[in-house]
This record gives structure tokens, sequence and C-alpha cells, in this order.
């Protein structure tokens, strides 16, 4: 993972820049079910108060969403090309694997657009979703948590395999290049080939959510029961926000998976462009 610190490093104000605008707009978005709840209080006791504040935050999100995406291609695309150009530059392979790693070399940037991107947003959610269902329901925030350790125990059961269909696609992704010179034979078992890696890597991805997928639905429904069966005076507003924060909470834990699997293929991938 060096190599991701070493281009961070080298472009750093530019990244900023997109993961503060990033992080700006997850706070707003993190803010929303609070608001939304209070604003449905609000109106019941015909209050538009905590209505105005619901609508700076969407508007908040979208503006510094926009902002983020003005200027964030600008650096990727540059960054990309510096990693061929280097690559290119001091590696003396065969014309195949060249273009079967400058291709890969997408995924590196796509860690850096993609995927931190995607862990500033999971980052905050969890933090400040796991925050607020403690202050609202200490006991409801204890069930959640315990989600956790069971979402880890699905992870590990799958990806293991996973990792290695990853290895072995990209030995057999090195290879097009000259099936497609040999003919069209050779052209023809080489994509079926890769047909059945990918259908083999997406059957057990799907096993890997639908697992995750059944513990985090039913952590939600657990979570609501609990709520309403624990707090006095509950108000609809009070029951939306707390509902919201959980199914935050729940789907923000999702990324434990994506993590494993990018880790997977960026791993492999550094190990042939370095």
């Amino acid at each position: 993972m060096n190599k991701i610190f070493e281009i961070f490093k080298e472009h750093k104000k530019q990244l900023c820049w997109i993961y503060l605008f990033m992080l700006l707009t997850e706070l707003a978005n993190l803010s929303t079910p609070f608001l939304l709840g209070k604003s449905i209080d609000g109106l019941i006791g015909g209050s538009w108060f905590w209505v105005i504040f619901l609508g700076m935050s969407y508007f908040l999100s979208n503006f510094f969403n926009y902002k983020r995406m003005v200027y964030d291609t600008k650096v990727y695309t540059k960054i990309y090309n510096t990693i061929v150009f280097r690559f290119l530059k001091k590696k003396n392979h065969d014309t195949s694997t060249k273009i079967a790693r400058t291709d890969m070399a997408h995924e590196i940037v796509h860690v850096l657009e993609g995927y931190v991107h995607y862990y500033i947003a999971t980052i905050v959610t969890i933090l400040g979703s796991i925050g607020f269902i403690y202050s609202e329901n200490w006991q409801v925030g204890l069930l959640v948590t315990t989600a956790f350790a069971l979402i880890l125990g699905a992870v590990s059961i799958l990806y293991k395999k996973i990792k290695q269909v990853i290895k072995v696609r990209n030995n057999h992704f090195e290879k097009k290049g000259d099936a497609i010179q040999e003919g069209f034979i050779s052209s023809v078992s080489f994509f079926n080939r890769r047909r059945k890696l990918e259908i083999y890597e997406s059957t057990l991805q799907g096993k890997n959510w639908f697992l995750i997928g059944f513990i985090k639905n039913l952590f939600l429904l657990l979570s609501v029961i609990l709520l309403v069966k624990t707090t006095d005076n509950i108000t609809i507003g009070s029951v939306v926000t707390v509902y919201s924060y959980v199914n935050n909470f729940l789907i923000s834990l999702l990324s434990v998976p994506v993590a494993v699997e990018m880790y997977s293929r960026l791993s492999d991938i550094l190990k042939r462009i370095n």
C-alpha cells in the first residue's frame, strides 16, 4: 500500500481539497435524519422552524458535492497518466502485459476516487450515527454495535476464496493480447475462461452479500422493536430519526466486505505494476 501513500503525498493538495468537499457533503447528509425527525414533530405541532434547517442541509449537501465533482476529474485523470507513463518508461514487458497492466492501473486511481470517497462517507456515517443512536436509546445502540462482529464473521467465511479468484483472473487477463493475436479460436477460449471466472467470483460475492444483508435487516427490525418497547412518550419524529440512523449505521457496516475486496484487488495489481 506504500504506492498509494506515495501518490497521495505527490498530489496531496489537490486530493485534500477533493476530500474536504466530500467530508462537508457527508456532514450535511449526517444531519438530515435528526432534522427530519425534528421537522416532523414540529409540523405536527404547527412549527416550520426545523423545516428551514432541513432545507439548508439539503442545499449544502448538493452544493459541496457539485464543487467536488467539478474539480476531481481533472485531478484523477492526471494521476492516472502519471502512473501509466512511469510504468511504460521503466518496464520492459511484452505488449499484451503492458496493455493489461495499464488497464489495471485504473484500479489504483479508482481507490483514490471511489473507495476513499466511500470510506470518508462511511466513517462519518458510522461515528455520527452511533452517537445519535446512543443519545436516543443506549439499548438500541448496544444492539446495533453487536452487528459489527457478526458481519466481520460473515465476511471472513468467503473472502479468502474471492482473493484467490482475483489473482487467477488477473493472471488470465494478462494473456488477453496474446490470445487475440493467436486468432479466433484462441480468443474464444480466452473469453469463455474469463466468463467462467467472473461468474464464479460473482457467485461468491452474491453469497456474501446475501448473508450480511440478512444480518443487516434482522438487526434493523430488532432495533425498531426495542426502541418502541423501551422508550416512554416516544414521538413519530424520534422513531423516524432513530430508524434512519440505525439503517445508515448498518448499511455503513457493509463497507467491511467492500474494504476487503478492494484491498485484495489493489494488492495484487500493485505487485504486478511495481
